[in-house]
């Protein structure tokens, strides 16, 4: 777990990828990430599926190609789960721990957004009937091999002040509020925003306007779930031990999500 922890610092999105396919031995390391990905809920499996030819699939799937997700890639991964409840935070937090195994590879990523018929994803992966695709992961080597890794002036994040709502924070804690506060979300709008007590943090997402919410509402549940999983990973990166909880901590304009109470 710290390797994933030092890899929140180490990762960036990649637009621009080389065409080039990557060697089976490399795939075959992707599929083992895949396969021991960690799930949220007890249940609710979050299914990955690669697509190794990636060019004829950008091509032929054009609702890919969007003024944010137009994103060409020699492979692609289609993320898939049922639609059940805290399913859209469920794969969130599962994708977040893949792709920061696989900047540990050396391989770059970047998250974009399906738009496209679920029969046109069937004919590259095997989704089952009751599974619906949430996202795609982008994946190969970067056009320039420099860019696989950020730059200290890449994160356009908030400042920690902006989204700790209410403290203090123990010191001993900051570096996890750090580490989720470099999570990335769709548009990069960072709709989490955290209540501090003591031992607890409390999660909770902006809530939207009305025709913020129609375009940002689901993108946004995705990205909570990225956020819990840096959370944790953090956590797990110093041994320390920790539950989930539910708490009831209201907040104006404020969605409560879930409470991480680590135990000290």
């Amino acid at each position: 777990m710290e390797t994933l922890y030092e890899n929140i610092f180490r990762r960036k999105s990649t637009r621009n990828f080389n065409m080039d396919t990557l060697d089976e031995a490399s795939l075959l390391r992707v599929q083992e990430i895949l396969n021991k990905a960690p799930d949220l809920f007890e249940g609710l499996k979050v299914n990955y599926h690669i697509i190794k030819d990636g060019k004829d699939f950008s091509e032929k799937v054009t609702g890919i190609i969007g003024a944010y997700t137009k994103v060409n890639a020699p492979h692609y991964i289609v993320i898939s789960c049922i639609e059940h409840s805290g399913f859209r935070q469920a794969t969130g937090y599962s994708l977040a721990h893949v792709i920061l195994a696989m900047n540990d590879l050396g391989i770059a990523t970047c998250i974009t957004y399906p738009g496209v018929d679920k029969s046109v994803i069937a004919k590259y992966a095997d989704l089952h009937e009751n599974q619906v695709p949430i996202l795609f992961i982008a994946f190969g080597n970067p056009e320039n091999p420099l860019e696989l890794y950020p730059k200290p002036d890449y994160f356009k994040r908030r400042s920690l002040n902006d989204i700790i709502i209410q403290g203090p924070v123990k010191r001993k804690y900051k570096y996890i509020l750090e580490a989720v506060r470099l999570a990335p979300s769709s548009f990069n709008t960072q709709p989490w925003r955290f209540s501090v007590d003591g031992n607890r943090i409390h999660i909770l997402r902006v809530k939207l306007g009305f025709i913020k919410s129609k375009f940002f509402s689901s993108l946004n549940k995705i990205d909570m779930g990225i956020a819990l999983a840096y959370i944790i990973i953090a956590i797990k990166s110093k041994g320390m031990k920790f539950k989930l909880i539910k708490d009831s901590t209201p907040h104006v304009d404020m969605e409560y999500m879930i409470t991480v109470e680590i135990r000290e």
